[in-house]
């Protein structure tokens, strides 16, 4: 009888084993997947996980790199911008090699900040994000990014994407040895690269926005900036992302304002703020997106 009864505990020891064994393998792990998506979905900032995600770095060799995710293909793309490379400086700090550009960021207190726009100023590529570390190590660029503007949440999530892009889907385009940069002697005397004219759209094309594509977006422009080749500028810019400016209202010079957005489509109101630093506005608009340009934009473009 006691011999009966001891098997039964033992047999009933065992089966808490197992099922604690079970949590342990299930359910934990179930936990821990579910609470690390909650946690990207609640505090990522910059990037839902549909969109291209898009940021800028310099890398040891003094290359200045943009790095692209595109959800909607499963591929990352990475366009390399030779360091001598020469580009007129956004918010007119003059001409120089675009390796020098990041530390005159730093600088002038503006961080990588300045090393973006003078890239959408002059390759027409539209990002706002920036970091001291690419994707060459990803948990690097994830944990040990010491400056950025692209928050943790927003980098777990692009690196987790990252992760699972095959190998074969990644891409990267030298534009010092793909004929979109012309090798010539700089300001400065010595040899360096130039843009080639217009921005090749074999490069723009990657980003497009994938959910402005083939909607009919329209942007109007209002220009108070009194500054000859903004508006125009920043037209070419939005139409990299998708859509079509249709209208350019040019106003009296405007010294008190610096970018307004409003608009039609909250999406492209708050994807255009955003590139560009705007103010949203309220009001109603014709356009899925309006934007007013005053002098002070001018200045810091």
């Amino acid at each position: 009888m006691r011999s009966a009864q001891r098997k039964t505990k033992i047999e009933k020891s065992k089966k808490k084993v197992r099922i604690f064994g079970l949590l342990i393998r299930v359910f934990i792990p179930l936990v821990v997947i579910l609470s690390t998506i909650l946690y990207l979905k609640l505090s990522t900032k910059n990037w839902n996980g549909h969109d291209k995600f898009a940021f800028a770095f310099q890398n040891s060799k003094g290359q200045v790199g943009i790095t692209i995710l595109d959800p909607a293909l499963n591929e990352e793309t990475t366009l390399i911008i030779p360091g001598d490379t020469e580009v007129n400086v956004a918010r007119s700090y003059g001409t120089l090699r675009i390796k020098n550009v990041w530390q005159l960021g730093v600088n002038e207190k503006l961080g990588g900040g300045l090393l973006v726009q003078t890239i959408t100023q002059t390759f027409l590529f539209p990002t706002n994000l920036w970091s001291d570390t690419d994707m060459g190590d990803i948990w690097k660029f994830i944990f040990a990014a010491k400056k950025t503007n692209i928050p943790f949440g927003d980098r777990l999530a692009a690196g987790m994407f990252a992760l699972r892009v095959n190998g074969t889907d990644k891409t990267e385009i030298d534009m010092g040895t793909s004929q979109f940069l012309h090798k010539q002697t700089l300001t400065d005397g010595k040899p360096g690269y130039v843009t080639s004219g217009n921005v090749s759209g074999r490069l723009t094309v990657y980003f497009a926005d994938n959910n402005l594509a083939n909607k009919n977006i329209k942007f109007g422009l209002v220009d108070a900036s009194g500054s000859f080749g903004v508006a125009a500028k920043v037209g070419q810019i939005l139409e990299v992302l998708g859509g079509k400016v249709v209208a350019v209202d040019k106003k009296p010079e405007d010294t008190t304002l610096d970018c307004e957005v409003s608009g039609s489509n909250p999406d492209v109101v708050k994807k255009v703020s955003a590139l560009f630093s705007c103010k949203k506005a309220s009001g109603k608009s014709n356009f899925d997106l309006e934007m007013r340009l005053g002098t002070k934009f001018a200045k810091r473009f």
